[in-house]
């Protein structure tokens, strides 16, 4: 009987898992939530110029669907004097975007994410270069002038911006580590400082909990996480200290931070499922005593308390400390720059009013509309601070009755709008968590010639690199053949990779 019980919380807390939304900022809210709130209603643009139509394609995403009537639509079409004709990509947007620029009909304004599809597109004359036209956007240059690192990394090797820079929508990290302070605190277990007594303390779990695996690990991608703290990476990087780039799979600090997968996995100490694990296995293991820490996002703090304390009231998730290793200090993650946002197509009838808008976008006004609403519908000032209404329960709510961290209008958002929607637990955890962010990571802009001479060699080094990792961690490759993996990386063509990052990187300081 006892069994039946626990597996019916399990599924239990599988399904709420599933379903619930959390009050963080870097969770996904259910899917076709609909929404009631009220709207702003529509007013005539300031002067005697009618508003310009501007048609704008981005991306819908499947949790919040794009309503054209949201409030954040209409209100900073006013700022702008143009008004907003909202449209999505259909089906993934990384396809959609090549399929409706070969259309040769395009909007005014398409919503892009990462360098490489703009500078593709950018380089072949679909988008309009904004450098061109800073005389137009007094607000963005200004804003530019002062952001300059984060603008940096979008240019194109010849030094055009073909999509608005943006900053704040979800903060300046993603992603910490986490555990069962309560498990931790009933048995006296120690916070460990470095890996080796991170193992140490697994095998003490175990011990205590012979069914679990102390640590969730779904599968090598987790190096991404570790790798760091021990001064290396799961792919290309900028070495501080050697000023060279390089390939952190192939480093031996790579290999130490490999050796405590191998042996934890050898310990049970992971999952044995390693490989074919997904979010509802992990939400499973870490709400029912399987598994007790765990890389995640801020918000799983409140959602995995909220649910597991309906059973467990002592149950706590907290902010746990990354430990480091190789003498390397311990990390979550590095600090991340947010790329994605507005691009001006070249056919657009309409490029004034379009740069009108993006450049409304970096106004103080613009920045509050986007992030908290509007004053007396979504939020209130209460000692000079914005305080949401409870109409703006959370972020699910946000999002999906008002647009609001949205697609297409990020571009400047105050991140003190997601910190105010986390319980207090939560609040301390973020503030914490922020001490153990590396800087981020040095990136590169590759020309086309450049793209093309590395990707084939690129794409070889990265499938047998992920193949052999894995083998290394499931015991089916031994740890005593790493050199021979390594020249099998080599072989690859790995330093005629490295040559052009270089190549790329030293353009990029001229």
């Amino acid at each position: 009987m006892r069994r039946r019980w626990s597996t019916a919380i399990t599924m239990v807390l599988m399904l709420a898992l599933t379903a619930a939304c959390s009050n963080g900022a870097n969770n996904e809210p259910p899917k076709n939530e609909a929404s009631n709130a009220p709207t702003a209603a529509a007013t005539e643009a300031p002067g005697d110029k009618p508003p310009t139509k501007l048609t704008m394609m981005v991306q819908s995403h499947a949790s919040w669907p794009i309503n054209k009537d949201w409030l954040v639509y209409r209100e900073l079409g006013k700022l702008a004097n143009v008004q907003l004709d909202v449209s999505g990509y259909q089906g993934d947007w990384w396809e959609a975007i090549p399929l409706v620029i070969a259309s040769g009909d395009m909007p005014d304004l398409m919503w892009m994410s990462g360098p490489d599809i703009i500078h593709k597109h950018g380089g072949e004359g679909a988008l309009v270069n904004l450098l061109d036209h800073m005389d137009q956007m007094p607000n963005l240059k200004s804003w530019i002038a002062e952001h300059q690192e984060i603008t940096n990394a979008l240019l194109s090797t010849d030094g055009k911006l073909y999509m608005n820079p943006a900053q704040g929508a979800y903060g300046d990290w993603d992603g910490l580590w986490l555990y069962r302070e309560d498990v931790f605190k009933k048995h006296s277990l120690e916070m460990p400082k470095t890996y080796d007594e991170l193992f140490a303390t697994m095998v003490k779990l175990k011990e205590l909990y012979p069914d679990s695996y102390p640590l969730f690990v779904p599968n090598w991608g987790a190096l991404n996480r570790i790798a760091i703290s021990f001064g290396s990476a799961n792919t290309f990087y900028f070495n501080e200290k050697s000023q060279k780039w390089q390939y952190g799979p192939t480093d031996e600090s790579y290999k130490q931070a490999l050796q405590f997968l191998v042996d934890a996995y050898e310990a049970e100490l992971i999952p044995l499922e390693f490989g074919s694990l997904d979010g509802n296995k992990r939400n499973e293991m870490i709400t029912t005593d399987k598994s007790f820490i765990v890389h995640g996002y801020i918000g799983h703090i409140d959602t995995y308390n909220n649910l597991a304390r309906t059973t467990n009231p002592e149950f706590k998730i907290a902010h746990f400390t990354p430990p480091g290793g190789a003498g390397e200090p311990g990390y979550h993650g590095n600090q991340f720059l947010f790329q994605e946002g507005l691009t001006v197509s070249s056919t657009s009838k309409n490029k004034e009013a379009a740069f009108a808008f993006i450049d409304s976008m970096f106004t103080e006004q613009a920045r509050e509309l986007v992030s908290w609403g509007v004053e007396g519908i979504t939020f209130e000032k209460v000692d000079g601070k914005n305080k949401y209404l409870p109409i703006v329960k959370d972020a699910t709510a946000r999002a999906v009755s008002f647009g609001l961290r949205t697609a297409g209008v990020n571009a400047w958002f105050d991140n003190e709008a997601n910190i105010t929607l986390f319980n207090e637990e939560t609040k301390a955890a973020y503030q914490e968590a922020g001490k153990y962010i590396a800087p981020a990571s040095k990136v590169v802009t590759f020309t086309p010639e450049e793209r093309e001479s590395i990707s084939l060699k690129s794409e070889a080094i990265s499938k047998f690199v992920s193949e052999n990792i894995s083998k290394f961690i499931l015991g089916q490759r031994p740890m005593s053949e790493w050199d021979a993996y390594v020249k099998g990386v080599n072989d690859l063509g790995l330093a005629d990779v490295l040559q052009v990052y270089e190549q790329a990187y030293a353009r990029s300081k001229q």
